[in-house]
């Protein structure tokens, strides 16, 4: 914009005069005509020859102005469609960001849990993501103690492997297999096996060995049953336990546990080490 010359008190006539006429000079140059002032709040003519009020523009402002986007509507951002949510798309039709509504995110697919107690078939889905598969092998039986007032070693525990596995590296269909007591859990495709073996029986006083993992992105070999009676847990199971002199050791619980030892006295034959508990596969798929 162009300056504006005071004109002072001691200035000479001649020199006002000039002050005055350059003044009025620039005025009329940088002046704005009413005609190009745009009132409109919603600035709909979108014209480069207009300028809004500063009216206009807070009207304009206050009423949001076209932020309010939809899924068709570009605004400062866009709204997902389902479809996008689902394929982790970062913009929309109208290339602007997008943002995921409470309708999107209710129609996302929760995980599906399916649990394998037995040997099976799994079947990939349409939409699936990955997976998560945890493996669990079978727990020893415990020990029976023939020595006269002492116990039987308790079982020990089976493996168990946890792994994620994205839907393009499954096949239609996996094979699992579910192992009994002392017997290996596995689950099993073209890229990989997750295993978890199963851990030896314990006989008399001796330990057996606890189940091995491998294949697993975690893997945690199974804990060892203890010399005198208690049998190990799994991280699904619990192990069973010696109940006395002249007593039968009591099952494990849950998967992949190992069965308490039995004990016996000088004057009886005691009883039998308790059960391990079997594996279990269990496969968590996740859709979006």
């Amino acid at each position: 914009m162009s300056s504006i010359t005071n004109i002072e008190a001691t200035d000479l006539i001649t020199n006002s005069r000039a002050d005055l006429n350059n003044n009025f000079s620039n005025l009329n140059s940088d002046k704005v005509e009413t005609s190009v002032i745009d009132t409109d709040s919603t600035l709909a003519d979108n014209s480069d020859a207009k300028l809004p009020s500063q009216k206009a523009v807070k009207a304009y402002v206050d009423a949001g102005g076209n932020v309010n986007a939809t899924e068709t509507t570009k605004g400062i951002v866009e709204v997902a469609t389902q479809a996008e949510v689902d394929a982790g798309t970062a913009t929309g039709a109208t290339s602007a960001s997008l943002i995921v509504t409470p309708a999107t995110l209710a129609g996302m697919t929760a995980p599906q849990v399916v649990s394998f107690t037995s040997s099976g078939t799994w079947t990939k889905d349409t939409g699936l993501k990955y997976i998560v598969v945890e493996v669990v092998g079978g727990g020893g039986n415990g020990g029976r103690n023939t020595a006269s007032d002492s116990k039987g070693a308790g079982g020990s525990a089976g493996g168990y492997t946890r792994k994620l596995i994205l839907a393009s590296d499954l096949d239609a269909t996996e094979t699992v297999t579910v192992g009994a007591a002392a017997e290996t859990s596995s689950f099993t495709n073209n890229n990989t096996t997750v295993q978890s073996t199963g851990a030896s029986d314990s006989s008399s006083s001796t330990i057996g060995a606890a189940g091995l993992a491998t294949g697993g992105d975690i893997n945690k070999d199974g804990d060892r049953g203890f010399v005198e009676g208690a049998g190990a847990s799994s991280p699904m199971g619990a192990g069973g336990w010696e109940q006395g002199l002249d007593s039968s050791g009591t099952d494990a619980t849950g998967y992949g546990a190992g069965g308490g030892g039995s004990s016996q006295s000088g004057s009886s034959g005691g009883g039998s080490g308790g059960d391990g508990s079997a594996g279990i596969v269990i496969v968590t798929e996740y859709y979006s």
